[in-house]
């Protein structure tokens, strides 16, 4: 058996083989009118690895939403490398939630990463409701915490 050389293994460049441009770059941060651009980010597992008519069929479905939202989205790229969609839109309150959430009636494996986005479609808030109980643990929590900070414990 011969050995390999660790250049053996290594990835050369070569024609034709450059870094892609950072998104940072090309996501808008700001509208034609000077004012900020909200962006929200989802995944799509094992879109890259789908065959690619999948992969044209999942393109078309964003853009349709995107589109039918006008001006008020200004940016969308889909990353296919690493599975993600990057969305920019007018920073108006809750268009980023409706803009996600007719995206995955769109495409149902698209998931929401961060979960800073409320929107319907089965997700539920971060925030579970405040139940009497669990204010009343909390209170005994905070009771039994100063208790154990006193002087003289």
């Amino acid at each position: 058996m011969a050995s390999e050389k660790p250049t053996d293994r290594a990835v050369m460049p070569g024609p034709g083989m450059t870094p892609a441009e950072p998104l940072w770059r090309l996501a808008p941060t700001r509208g034609e009118d000077g004012r900020s651009l909200a962006d929200f980010m989802m995944l799509i597992p094992g879109l890259a690895g789908r065959p690619g008519v999948c992969r044209d069929q999942v393109v078309m479905s964003i853009r349709e939403v995107c589109e039918s939202y006008g001006d008020q989205v200004t940016f969308a790229d889909v990353n296919f490398a690493i599975n993600v969609l990057w969305v920019s839109v007018v920073a108006e309150p809750g268009l980023g939630g409706r803009v996600a959430g007719s995206i995955r009636e769109r495409v149902p494996d698209a998931l929401l990463v961060g979960g800073q986005l409320a929107f319907g479609g089965g997700i539920q808030s971060a925030n579970p409701p405040r139940h009497r109980w669990w204010r009343r643990l909390r209170g005994l929590s905070r009771r039994a915490v100063r208790l154990l900070q006193a002087p003289g414990s």
